[in-house]
């Protein structure tokens, strides 16, 4: 049985790079995404993920970043 993982919105695209251990995920367009269930999302991807910015439809809504192990701090996104 699948774990079903409390992103409470709906996801349109998520792209990872692990490389730079960086994920993106876009949802529709008014939806927030839930902290713990984004990060679990990306750890379930790469164990090592340090940096996820999150996007309601094209604008940049939350970055979180990897501060120490277990430890994430949620911030607004700086532009790249």
């Amino acid at each position: 049985m699948t774990k079903r993982l409390p992103l409470q919105c709906t996801p349109t695209r998520l792209t990872y790079d692990y490389v730079r251990r960086y994920g993106q995920l876009v949802v529709m367009e008014g939806h927030c995404v839930d902290m713990l269930g984004c990060i679990a999302l990306f750890q379930h991807i790469d164990p090592q993920v340090q940096l996820i910015d999150t996007f309601s439809y094209d604008v940049p809504d939350t970055r979180y970043t990897l501060v120490r192990p277990g430890m994430w701090l949620a911030d607004s996104p700086s532009p790249e």
